[in-house]
């Protein structure tokens, strides 16, 4: 390969990617970094001793993340500045989207959600979920050019492949955005990890209304847990932090006890407790998928099931 660019608007994955991809430049090739809007020239110097051999810097208004048009541009670009034929992105949500975008631009073969990434015999071999998460289907791209938008914590690399990378002000011809961002308002910062939690109480699509939501946190509290829920609480109501995800699209658990209330148990989701010790199902469906990978079913309604569990589990403290 000629070399690789590292690209992600999140820069601790710049420099886990960029760290990989130095300790595998004898197959990969050199790498080079692009460091792209606000503040680029100054956030560039964090990435001079990652590995890169080169960080490409542009500080254009039209560079924020949202605008993935004109990043998808400005990386093309800076791809043939850098004689790169392989682009490796952050699989964050935007990082995604921004991989499709980037390899329809490039005409290149694309992975926008790699799990595994390796080298076998001098190729780069990427791993993906594929059959609604039942294998991992590992591939080759086999286009001249390449996309990979990899999982974060998926690649590790030693440091040893540290280099003092040169910083290059990058001479772009950029679109128009067709959007602007007018103001921004910071996520809250989350300080839970469920992927790390003994304990999860998750709840899914049974649940009929938001405001409900203290039903489940109540019951996560009597068992010193946390609250998961599904992906259509989270992406599609938007009634549950993104942080609290379980699935093909979120966070992997291996906890001691899952309690899954109102979860239908599409592979989906079910790939992100296959490692759970023990789960415990409540569902109105007798016949939800759910209960084929529980070693505890409970056929009910979980607004009489929650709380006569939660009261069952106060009297045990009780005495």
């Amino acid at each position: 390969m000629s070399g690789v660019l590292v690209y992600s608007e999140n820069d601790s994955h710049v420099q886990t990617l960029a760290s990989w991809s130095a300790d595998h430049a004898d197959t990969l090739g050199p790498v080079s970094v692009a460091v792209l809007g606000k503040d680029a020239g100054n956030r560039a110097e964090q990435h001079r001793g990652s590995g890169a051999s080169r960080v490409f810097v542009n500080e254009a208004p039209g560079l924020e993340g949202l605008a993935e048009d004109v990043v998808s541009s400005a990386l093309a670009q800076i791809a043939k500045q850098a004689d790169a034929d392989l682009i490796l992105l952050s699989a964050t949500r935007r990082g995604r989207s921004l991989a499709s975008r980037l390899a329809q631009e490039l005409d290149s073969g694309c992975v926008s959600e790699a799990i595994e990434v390796g080298i076998e015999d001098g190729r780069l071999i990427t791993g993906r979920y594929a059959l609604g998460g039942n294998t991992v289907s590992r591939e080759v791209i086999l286009t001249p050019l390449k996309v990979v938008a990899v999982t974060p914590g998926t690649v590790e690399g030693s440091g040893s492949g540290a280099v003092e990378g040169e910083i290059i002000s990058a001479e772009l011809s950029l679109p128009e955005p067709r959007m602007m961002i007018v103001e921004r308002n910071p996520k809250p910062a989350s300080t839970v990890n469920i992927a790390e939690s003994d304990r999860l109480v998750c709840v899914g699509r049974g649940l009929a209304q938001q405001e409900d939501l203290k039903l489940i946190e109540d019951l996560a509290a009597e068992l010193a847990g946390e609250v998961a829920c599904t992906r259509p609480l989270s992406s599609e109501y938007g009634w549950v932090s993104e942080e609290r995800m379980i699935g093909i699209s979120g966070e992997k658990c291996n906890p001691q006890l899952i309690l899954s209330l109102g979860v239908s148990g599409q592979v989906q989701h079910t790939v992100g407790i296959m490692g759970a010790k023990t789960i415990v199902a409540v569902n109105s469906d007798p016949n939800a998928p759910i209960f084929k990978l529980a070693d505890y079913g409970i056929v009910g309604d979980l607004y009489e099931v929650v709380p006569a569990l939660a009261d069952a589990l106060k009297q045990r403290g009780a005495n």
